[in-house]
């Protein structure tokens, strides 16, 4: 009986956190996991990350699109006073110019107490307008950070959130 009452309790939890998730307007088609950081049009990730990324311990997990490949949506968690947030953000991708612009965002505390106000501003920052690249079923994320040149090499001033694809979620018939 306690086993249930435990599995009941945890499933409710989950499932009231991934209702506060955003979702893409349309049918999520294609996956891609989080892959590390990456300088220049390079696919391969750098072993260094950003002063930021630590301090804040923002970790970012995975992506998924719609069939056009216009709409993202992308997941992180981090920490803000020792409570572990979520942090989603849709984002709808220019294919001509090669831009990324927010569309919406939202964070929230995993296990309730905070608001995550902090870092979903931070990030909301990060990724508000950004350059990417389609690197053949990965991209990368150009976002600003203040010790790129460390990370990639003098005179860089931004790194990439490198996403690889993953699979294909969902299928439409």
């Amino acid at each position: 009986m306690k086993n249930l009452l435990l599995t009941s309790t945890i499933s409710l939890l989950s499932f009231g956190a991934v209702a506060q998730d955003l979702s893409l307007p349309t049918t999520e088609r294609w996956l891609a996991q989080f892959g590390g950081f990456t300088c220049g049009e390079s696919k391969t990730p750098v072993t260094n990350t950003p002063a930021v990324f630590k301090e804040k311990n923002i970790m970012f997990t995975y992506m998924t699109t719609d069939y056009s490949l216009d709409n993202g949506k992308f997941v992180a968690s981090f920490y803000e006073n020792g409570v572990e947030c979520r942090y989603n953000l849709i984002a709808f991708a220019d294919n001509v110019n090669f831009k990324l612009s927010k569309v919406n965002s939202t964070a929230y505390a995993i296990n309730g107490g905070s608001t995550c106000a902090e870092g979903k501003a931070y990030l909301d920052s990060l990724l508000t307008a950004n350059d990417y690249a389609y690197l053949h079923g990965s991209i990368a994320i150009r976002v600003a950070v203040a010790d790129a040149a460390s990370v990639c090499g003098e005179g860089e001033t931004t790194v990439g959130l490198f996403f690889k694809k993953a699979l294909k979620p969902k299928i439409e018939q």
